[in-house]
């Protein structure tokens, strides 16, 4: 896959497949075009290597702040990584799935929409009934951070590249 990478790179079926327009099959029917030598198996474990660790004081810290607040996810994502993330999350802590930590999760690829869109943001605040003015969004892409702000929605942008966690924006909980 590396041999490929940089014509990767310049196809736009990666964006197609966070916000759903095409299937698993169709994303790695893309990659395969490029390389037909390739295998299915080769290619998941080549996109889900791009997973960062979930640190386990993180879901810790939404379990406790999910007691005392409404607490939500929204991802770009794809039906490959949440599986993943689901599966690793469930045998890595002992939980029936990930959405257990949140009342509800909002996925890219379901919503047909993704981060940065402002329709994204706007269809989590009206289905959840949230005020902009009294919710934060914390996310690590300013480019994501800013466009929740232009809604009036709170926000927090997570630096990971100075190694910020949750856990310090939220050290009383």
């Amino acid at each position: 896959i590396e041999s490929i990478y940089p014509q990767l790179v310049k196809a736009n079926f990666f964006e197609e497949f966070e916000i759903g327009a095409i299937s698993t099959s169709e994303f790695i029917a893309q990659f395969q075009q490029f390389d037909n030598q390739i295998t299915d198996d080769s290619i998941l474990k080549a996109w889900n290597s791009m997973l960062l660790d979930i640190p386990t004081e993180r879901l810790e810290l939404i379990s406790r702040l999910k007691k005392t607040h409404q607490v939500f996810l929204l991802s770009n994502t794809n039906d490959i990584h949440y599986n993943y993330i689901n599966d690793y999350v469930k045998h890595k802590f002992q939980v029936k799935d990930f959405d257990e930590y949140f009342h509800k999760i909002y996925l890219s690829h379901q919503l047909k929409l993704r981060k940065p869109n402002p329709e994204i943001f706007k269809y989590v605040l009206e289905n959840a009934q949230l005020q902009a003015n009294e919710t934060l969004f914390i996310d690590d892409s300013l480019e994501h951070i800013n466009a929740a702000k232009n809604l009036g929605i709170k926000t927090h942008h997570l630096n990971l590249n100075q190694n910020q966690s949750l856990t310090q924006l939220f050290h009383e909980y």
